[in-house]
């Protein structure tokens, strides 16, 4: 899947055409959560495997470049700084993964106290 974007937020709000989340059945509601789930554990795991190569080219790059001869020093920030540009579309991959789980954890907790708020009324009523 995708990383969420404004595209994918879009999508997400055309696909539920535009119905808010108090509207949604119960059924509706555990088969987003179930898909949410499912995203979140594939996002997940790209999300390490990308650390992984980020932490592994970053080190590389580190070992072989002479920071003090491109940029006057050789301290954390300055190291730090020289690979997020080197790096820069992991960078950006990463930080992008990394709102997508947080917005995905929030909907899924959203979600789960909908459905327990949802249940409540009906079991109420009866």
């Amino acid at each position: 899947m995708s990383n969420l974007n404004e595209e994918d937020l879009a999508q997400y709000n055309e696909a539920k055409e535009l119905r808010y989340s108090t509207d949604l059945t119960i059924g509706e509601l555990l088969k987003e959560w179930e898909d949410l789930i499912e995203e979140l554990s594939e996002k997940e795991i790209d999300y390490y495997y990308t650390k992984r190569s980020y932490q592994a080219l970053s080190d590389k790059i580190i070992s072989e470049t002479d920071f003090k001869s491109l940029y006057g020093a050789n301290n954390q920030k300055v190291r730090d700084n020289h690979v997020r540009n080197e790096l820069s579309d992991l960078y950006n991959t990463i930080k992008t993964l990394e709102f997508s789980i947080d917005w995905i954890q929030r909907r899924i907790s959203f979600i789960r106290e909908l459905t327990h708020v949802k249940r409540t009324i009906m079991e109420n009523k009866k």
